[in-house]
């Protein structure tokens, strides 16, 4: 109810929207904390909605949400943890096709000793491994940082990531020179989501025809979208209020009681 109320009342309604893209993108699930580590969770993404994608990577490597549901704090030099080095790869980054079985254990290695220490992200430098590892095809003594700044600059992710904010915005499978300039201006503005946005807005393509109605809404989006098509805003606003939280999570299970 409390994000529910964000998405409606918010000033700022293309932070919470690419909230919500970005909540669907590094999926991750409640680890059993009431709610509280995907609130958390959630702040992060909307403090880093428009901002470089590299940050936002970087943040969520540290999340503890994330870590605890891709099990990154099992990850020792002994044994490294191969979960979230693989979904880095397949669904946050590059995707399918532009890795290997050798990458995901070197990656692996490369983020070992990234743990959690009374619920917060803690680096354990006698478990990170720190011999040479390969990672597409780079020779080095990575650590997980490096794995995401080779990613995040990797052509394979521009494209994946242009493409999937276009579908977002716009329609399915931007042709081909709609996809080039999204991934020029992704490089050119050093990965900046809002100079992508920014250039998906101001496309031509984006006002087409072909963009009329070409986009099936997700629960959400058709539900807030419905809200405010009817003008029903304040209406939820007042019926939320007493559940939103005015300062942290201690104020949504003060509300919820």
């Amino acid at each position: 109810m409390w994000w529910a109320h964000r998405m409606v009342a918010s000033p700022r309604p293309l932070v919470e929207k690419m909230t919500l893209f970005w909540h669907g993108h590094f999926t991750s699930k409640d680890g059993g904390m009431a709610g509280e580590q995907l609130y958390k969770q959630n702040q992060m993404f909307r403090q880093n909605a428009l901002g470089s994608f590299r940050t936002l990577t970087l943040a969520v490597a540290r999340d503890p949400e994330m870590m605890r549901y891709l099990n990154g704090n099992q990850n020792y030099k002994a044994h490294p943890n191969e979960n979230f080095a693989r979904e880095l790869m397949e669904l946050f980054t590059c995707g399918i096709g532009h890795y290997t079985e050798d990458d995901v254990k070197a990656a692996a290695r490369a983020f070992s000793g990234w743990n959690l220490r009374s619920g917060a992200f803690a680096f354990n430098v006698n478990q990170h491994d720190n011999d040479p590892k390969t990672f597409l095809g780079k020779t080095g003594n990575w650590n997980g940082d490096d794995i995401v700044d080779i990613l995040v600059a990797h052509p394979a992710t521009a494209n994946r990531l242009c493409t999937q904010l276009w579908t977002y915005f716009a329609y399915p499978d931007p042709e081909p020179e709609v996809l080039a300039a999204l991934v020029k201006t992704y490089y050119s503005g050093g990965y900046d989501v809002r100079a992508v946005l920014d250039r998906i807005f101001r496309s031509r393509a984006f006002y087409s025809d072909k963009a009329r109605f070409a986009i099936i809404k997700s629960p959400a989006q058709y539900v807030i979208g419905t809200v405010k098509m009817l003008g029903l805003d304040k209406a939820v606003e007042l019926a939320l209020a007493d559940v939103t939280p005015t300062n942290d999570m201690a104020a949504t299970r003060a509300a919820q009681a």
